[in-house]
């Protein structure tokens, strides 16, 4: 059975705890990589998603592994442990996609000779992803395989003595050097709608619009999306939001931590990642949200039996269930669709930029000081106090303030050259 039919499913639990877990196309569990889950990432407290990551990247060394005919096992079981040369190529796979890796996709060059010439043309190129996704990936790999080694030696009454431990040691820090980290960089950082695209994005959900794609009561849901993600929310924020969460008296809305909740019915919870926050909301908001509730989200019986807020309005068996993160993505997908360049990089994500780069412009309207902004920014956003990600939004509007004061220097030292021309 070959590791491109494995998947990595999740399974809930009574108490509603999340587990990740990588099955063969039959369903059953890799033994190792559960035990590996179970025993060091599990018991140590991390998170379902965190799990589900290094299970992926995993799966994504097991690949490697079958392609290249190499077995680990059999490897380490004799004290052999994988060599500079196997780690470079390792290193090179993990900057592959999961697609291309299962296709053995690669940089295929094809020589052709001619009387007249002799060259070399090149076919699909491999499409890499983020330095900080290989990052990831690496860090994963080196912390199984030291696992592995050592669990393998000790499953055979095998000593780890104190040259072996090395051995192992060192394989996993030559895994670790071939990371690599980008600084992160305001220059080429992701930035939100320009406002040509923000003024697109509203005709493109206003509920009757002729620019709106989609027909009927899900117009008045997708638009409630668009400017619930006005308070800056993360996606899965967003999808685990509850009418409960809601305060009509007050327009406030929380935002909860709520992992492993048994009552969720999604397999693939969505949570907020960092800290529960109370929001205001605007009397349009707060009025939008409630029709949607009394008006849309009632007429669905299947949502009498949940909690969340946004729901699946597509006919089916799923009709009513709480909206999925596929569902979100889709309903984005479909806008870009029917959109121009200006709503090209549309996603949930570029949203909550969109909301911190206008919170910028208001703060500097404001003249509020660069220290209280960063405090405000991180309780909105829900970051923690001092994590430095709100300082990263204060230096990129301080680069755009300095862009515009650079123009107007120039054009107060050197005068308007196009006039005088």
């Amino acid at each position: 059975m070959s590791v491109r039919d494995f998947s990595i499913p999740f399974v809930v639990f009574p108490d509603g705890e999340r587990f990740p877990m990588l099955v063969d196309a039959t369903g059953s569990p890799n033994w190792y990589s559960t035990l590996f889950a179970t025993t060091q990432l599990r018991n140590s407290s991390q998170a379902a998603n965190t799990i589900h990551a290094a299970l992926s990247s995993v799966r994504h060394l097991f690949t490697w592994a079958e392609q290249n005919a190499i077995d680990i096992e059999e490897r380490f079981a004799s004290r052999e442990y994988l060599t500079f040369g196997e780690i470079e190529a390792l290193s090179a796979h993990a900057q592959k996609r999961v697609s291309e890796t299962e296709q053995g996709a690669g940089v295929v060059i094809q020589m052709h000779v001619s009387p007249n010439r002799v060259g070399a043309r090149f076919n699909s190129p491999v499409k890499r992803v983020s330095s900080k996704t290989q990052y990831n990936r690496l860090s994963y790999m080196a912390e199984y395989l030291e696992w592995f080694a050592i669990y393998v030696l000790e499953r055979e009454s095998r000593n780890v003595d104190a040259d072996t431990l090395k051995a192992i040691k060192l394989m996993s820090s030559r895994i670790h050097s071939k990371r690599t980290r980008r600084k992160k960089s305001i220059v080429n950082a992701k930035k939100g709608l320009s406002k040509e695209g923000q003024f697109e994005l509203r005709n493109a959900t206003r509920v009757g619009s002729g620019k709106n794609p989609f027909t009927g009561a899900v117009q008045s849901r997708n638009e409630l999306i668009v400017n619930l993600f006005a308070l800056g929310l993360r996606s899965g924020e967003l999808l685990a939001l509850q009418v409960q969460d809601f305060d009509f008296q007050k327009n406030e809305v929380l935002v909860a931590r709520r992992h492993d909740d048994k009552s969720d019915p999604r397999a693939r919870q969505p949570v907020a990642k960092t800290r529960d926050r109370v929001l205001p909301m605007t009397e349009a908001l707060s009025r939008k949200v409630y029709e949607y509730i009394m008006a849309v989200r009632r007429s669905f019986p299947a949502a009498k039996r949940h909690k969340f807020l946004l729901v699946t309005h597509q006919a089916g068996p799923y009709q009513g269930a709480p909206l999925s993160a596929k569902g979100l993505g889709k309903i984005f997908r479909v806008i870009k669709s029917v959109s121009s360049d200006a709503l090209k990089d549309l996603s949930p994500h570029v949203l909550r930029h969109t909301a911190n780069d206008e919170l910028s412009e208001l703060m500097d309207e404001a003249h509020v000081k660069p220290a209280d902004e960063e405090k405000m920014r991180s309780y909105m956003m829900g970051w923690r106090e001092g994590s430095g990600t709100a300082a990263t939004y204060i230096r990129r509007h301080t680069q755009k303030k300095a862009r515009e004061a650079s123009l107007k220097l120039q054009q107060r030292i050197g005068g308007n050259n196009d006039s005088e021309k």
